[in-house]
C-alpha cells in the first residue's frame, strides 16, 4: 500500500508538471500573439503616417507656386547638397530642410499627426529629392518629376516609403516643343486627358438639351481656373484665366481674352458670330473624337474651326499658371 502511494504521488507530480508546461506553452503562444498583433498594428499605423505625409506633401506642392527647382534648393539647406540617405538621423544632423514639416520648431520631433480623440497618434517627416533621371542629389530640375521620401514614427518604430511624382497637366501643344505627346495622336489618349482633366476640373457644366453654356468673365489673375463643359459653349464677351475643356462645339459670341488654354476635344468645332473676335495667350488645342451622335471614333477625325478672328499668342507662362491647380501624381 505503501509502495503504491508512492507510485500515485509520482504520476502526481508528473501530471502537475505536464499541465504546468502545457499551460506556460499556452501563456507564451498567447503573448506571442499579442507581440505579433501589436507590431502588426504599429506597421500599418506607421505606413498610414507616411502615406499621410505624402499626401500632404503632394497637396504642398500643388498650391505652392514655386517652381520644382525653387523647391529643391531650399530643401537642399545652406551648403546646397541634397541628402540622399533614407536613415532619419543622417538626414536630421545634415542641414537639409524637410518639406514637413515647415515649422523649425518641430524638426526634432516630426510633424504630430491628431486622432478624433485629439490625442497624438505618431509623428512624420517628408524630404524632397530629385527624380532618378535628373540625379538625386540634383537641385534643377529639368522635367517636373520628384521624389518624396517620407517617414512615419510611433514610438520607436518606424516606416520609410519613397514615391515618385509627376505634375498633372496638358502636354506640350504641338510647335512649342521638339516632341509630340503621344497621348495627342490617338483617340484613346484624347479622351484619356480630357478624362484626367474633367476629375480636376474647378467648374463642371452639363449643357441641357440643345442649349449652350455661357462663359464670359472666369477666374482672374490671381486664380486660375478649370472650367469642363460636357456640350455646347457659348464663349464671350469677358476674359477668362484658365483651362476651358469644351466637349461639344464653341461658338463665339463676344470678344474675349482668354490666358491658359482652350481646349476642344470631342466634337471639334469653333465657330465665330459676325465681328466677333479673340486673343489666345497661351494656346488653342482642337481635335475631333467623337461622332455627332457622341459616339467615339476610331481614329481622330477632322476638324471644323474657322480661327481668321483669332489671335493666338505662345505664352509658357499663361500655361504653366493653368496647369497649376492639377496635382502632383505617382509617377
Amino acid at each position: 500500500m505503501e509502495s503504491d502511494r508512492g507510485v500515485a504521488l509520482i504520476l502526481a507530480l508528473l501530471v502537475l508538471a505536464f499541465l504546468t508546461i502545457l499551460g506556460s506553452a499556452l501563456v507564451t503562444t498567447a503573448t506571442i500573439d499579442i507581440w505579433i498583433s501589436d507590431n502588426y498594428k504599429t506597421a500599418t499605423q506607421n505606413l498610414y503616417l507616411a502615406e499621410t505625409g505624402i499626401d500632404q506633401a503632394r497637396e504642398f506642392l500643388r498650391v505652392s507656386g514655386r517652381a520644382p527647382t525653387q523647391l529643391l534648393t531650399e530643401a537642399a539647406g545652406a551648403d546646397g547638397q541634397l541628402v540622399t540617405s533614407t536613415d532619419l538621423a543622417t538626414l536630421l544632423a545634415s542641414d537639409d530642410q524637410p518639406l514637413i514639416p515647415g515649422d523649425p520648431l518641430l524638426r526634432l520631433t516630426g510633424q504630430p499627426l491628431i486622432d478624433s480623440s485629439g490625442r497624438t497618434a505618431g509623428h512624420y517627416y517628408v524630404w524632397l529629392r530629385n527624380d532618378a533621371a535628373d540625379g538625386m542629389a540634383a537641385t534643377t530640375d529639368g522635367n517636373e518629376v520628384l521624389t518624396l521620401l517620407s517617414v512615419g514614427l510611433i514610438g520607436r518604430a518606424r516606416k520609410v516609403i519613397e514615391v515618385t511624382v509627376q505634375k498633372g497637366r496638358f502636354p506640350a501643344l504641338p510647335g512649342t516643343d521638339t516632341k509630340l505627346d503621344p497621348r495627342l495622336r490617338t483617340v484613346a489618349g484624347l479622351e484619356s486627358l480630357a478624362a484626367s482633366i474633367t476629375k480636376n476640373g474647378t467648374d463642371v457644366y452639363n449643357p441641357v438639351g440643345r442649349g449652350a453654356q455661357a462663359i464670359g468673365n472666369y477666374g482672374s489673375p490671381a486664380n486660375y481656373k478649370v472650367a469642363v463643359a460636357s456640350g455646347d459653349v457659348a464663349l464671350g464677351p469677358g476674359s477668362g484665366y484658365g483651362i476651358l475643356l469644351v466637349r461639344g462645339a464653341v461658338r463665339v459670341t463676344g470678344n474675349f481674352s482668354w490666358n491658359g488654354l482652350i481646349l476642344i476635344i470631342g466634337q471639334g468645332v469653333m465657330t465665330w458670330s459676325n465681328g466677333a473676335r479673340g486673343t489666345i495667350h497661351g494656346g488653342l488645342f482642337i481635335a475631333r473624337t467623337r461622332a455627332a451622335d457622341g459616339s467615339m471614333l476610331a481614329v481622330p477625325g477632322d476638324i471644323m474651326a474657322d480661327l481668321t478672328p483669332a489671335t493666338i499668342v505662345y505664352d509658357a507662362a499663361a500655361i504653366r499658371a493653368a496647369n497649376q491647380t492639377f496635382p502632383y501624381n505617382r509617377y
